[in-house]
Parts: structure tokens; sequence; C-alpha cells
């Protein structure tokens, strides 16, 4: 593992996606949610797709410089297109006019269809956090590639499909459920495939439906699938993920999972909603504080050292990763420095050391 100062990874990123293409703008936001999703432990959605974002651009696939425009819209919905560009800045987008129209109108949905990965769907629910507000959000991956049996399946029939809800508190940090409709997100699969380690039984099943933990089962045809979440009751992560692929895909206009869809992408789903529309918005606040500190003081399994609520892992870890530095994976690495000598692209020499 190598470790990289968190401002230094962010413009190494952005110089190479701007090399690639990108304008300074997007190259800048993108680098940003990669190295914001590394800071709080979400390694899968950081740099590690970097590589696969331009893999994408040298493919054709992904359009840097892609207009993001908005092509319905009501005084409370809205569906933005993102061209087959960057995934974040139409996500972006599409929750900024979430927020702006629950501001008028207490609460406001707006899909995205057409993008590109748009990184960790907590990401945008936050923004709606900061505000004050509610925010939700899903995401499919456009009818495409799916990687998920269904309960009782053995076939790749669904997406991972995440969710996420986030609303502010008075506490540190605001409550942000951000999950996988399946066991695991496929990229916790990829970081371990990267480095050569096994995933716990319980993640994936081989092709012929028995449990697995070699990742190659699941990367190498014939193909193995990620569980639903739930073990043995994990019709409740098959439905959701079906739920999800509804709100995501049906009502931005993308493909639901459906067998036939052959390009890879993010249909997104948000909502915003004002909580000032409801009661005091301090009220609120400290209700939720109340339930946190009483959830909290539950008597502890034995092994346990704390209870955390959704969104507190990734706060200590955003703090410590800022002082110590983003562990990055050799492989990822190794290729974002080949790829940078190409281009001419100047490295963090912070991250020439290997951790120990």
């Amino acid at each position: 593992m190598y470790r990289v100062r968190a401002d230094d990874l962010r413009s190494f990123l952005a110089a190479l996606l701007a090399g690639c293409g990108a304008s300074d703008e997007e190259a800048d936001e993108v680098a940003d949610h990669l190295v914001e999703a590394n800071l709080t432990g979400h390694d899968s959605h950081g740099a590690l797709r970097a590589p696969g974002y331009i893999e994408k651009i040298d493919a054709g696939e992904m359009i840097p410089r892609a207009a993001v425009t908005i092509e319905r819209e009501t005084p409370t919905t809205a569906v933005v297109d993102g061209h087959w560009g960057f995934g974040q800045p139409a996500s972006r987008v599409a929750m900024r006019l979430c927020i702006e129209k629950a501001k008028a109108h207490a609460i406001a949905c707006v899909a995205v269809r057409n993008a590109n990965h748009m990184g960790r769907v907590g990401y945008y629910t936050g923004m709606a956090s900061r505000e004050g507000m509610v925010g939700l959000g899903c995401v499919n991956l456009h009818g495409a590639s799916p990687c998920v049996a269904p309960f009782g399946g053995l076939d790749r029939r669904l997406p991972t499909n995440p969710f996420s809800i986030a609303y502010p508190t008075d506490r540190e940090p605001d409550f942000l459920m951000d999950m996988t409709s399946s066991v695991v997100a496929e990229g916790k699969v990829r970081y371990r495939h990267t480095v050569g380690r096994p995933v716990p039984e319980g993640w994936i099943i081989d092709h012929a439906g028995a449990p697995a933990t070699d990742t190659s089962l699941f990367y190498e045809a014939p193909f193995g699938a990620l569980l639903p979440m739930g073990g043995v009751v994990a019709y409740k992560g098959f439905a959701l993920s079906l739920a999800i692929e509804g709100l995501a895909g049906g009502l931005s206009g993308a493909p639901c999972s459906n067998g036939t869809a052959e390009r890879h992408g993010n249909a997104c789903w948000y909502v915003a909603i004002r909580i000032d529309a409801f009661g005091p918005l301090a009220d609120f606040r400290r209700r939720v504080g109340e339930m946190i500190d009483y959830v909290k003081s539950s008597r502890k399994r034995p092994g346990v050292a704390e209870i955390l609520y959704p969104g507190e892992p990734e706060h200590r870890t955003r703090k410590s990763r800022l002082e110590a530095g983003i562990p990055l994976d050799e492989p990822t690495w190794e290729w974002l420095i080949a790829k940078a000598a190409r281009l001419g692209v100047a490295c963090p020499k912070a991250a020439h050391k290997p951790e120990a």
C-alpha cells in the first residue's frame, strides 16, 4: 500500500483527467469526488475508479466536456440528461436543482439519465443535509451490466443498486446512510480482486450457486454473482433493488435491467425535502440527536467497543486520513503512475514511499 496526502492526490487525479481531455472544472470536480470517497473510507468509489474512467474516455464511452441539460421540468420535478459525460456533474446539477426547487416548494424530485458512473450516492444526499433538508437518492446501471442474482436465483439480473438517506442532526456528524441493496458494493469485490485477496463467504456465489470466496469466480467466465443484502432474508435486499430499478431507471426514462441494454452507465433518482416545512428545523435536529444518544446508550455485545450510527465511521475515517494520508493499493497506483508518464503529468513525491 501507498499513502498519499489528500490534496496531492486530488491535484494528481485532476491533472490526469485534464490530460485525457476533461475541462479543468470537471477534472477538479471528479477528482474531488473520488478523493472525498477515499477520505470517508469508501475506497471502492475513490481513486480505484480513475483507471476505469480513463479507459472509458480512451474508448469513447465517456465524453469529456459533455453538456448537462434539463430535458423535462415542472416546478417540483425535472429530468437531467448527462449526455454520457462524467456522472458527477450530472448528479451534482440534479441534486442542486432538487434543493432549489425544495426551497420554493418544500419537496422536489429530479432524475438523471445518460450519465456515466456518478460516484458515491451519499455525496449528493449529503448536499441536501447540509442545507437543512432530507436528501434521498438511488442509482441503477442504465439497464446494463447486472452482477447480482435475484433472491433464489443463480444468474446476474440486477446491479448493486445503492440507496442513500441523509438528514441533519444536532450531533456530529449528520445522519448519512449509504448502502447497496446487494451484500456489498461491486467495487469492494473489485478492490479485493485487484490486491489478490479473497472475499468473505456470503458475498458471492459461483456460476453453479455454490458459496465462493475466490474473486476470479466473479470476474472470469463462467461468471458467478453477488448476492442480495440480507443473508437468509435476502428477499428484502432483492425487493429493495427492484424498487430502485423502477425509481432510477423507470422515472428517468433510462432502461431498467432487461437483458438487452448495452451501454453501462448510471440512472439516478434524487429527492430533497425541506424539513422546516413540517416544523422548526432546530426541533428536528434535537429529536434526532436524542434518538442517537438513546440508541448509542444500549448495552454492548461482547467484543463491541462502541455503537456507531450511519455517517459516524466515515466522519472519523475522514479525520484520520486527512492527517495520515489516503492508502492506495499498489496495482491502482502503478496504473496511474504509468498513465501519468505517458501524459507527462507529475506524480506526488510523497506517494513514492510504500507503506510499511
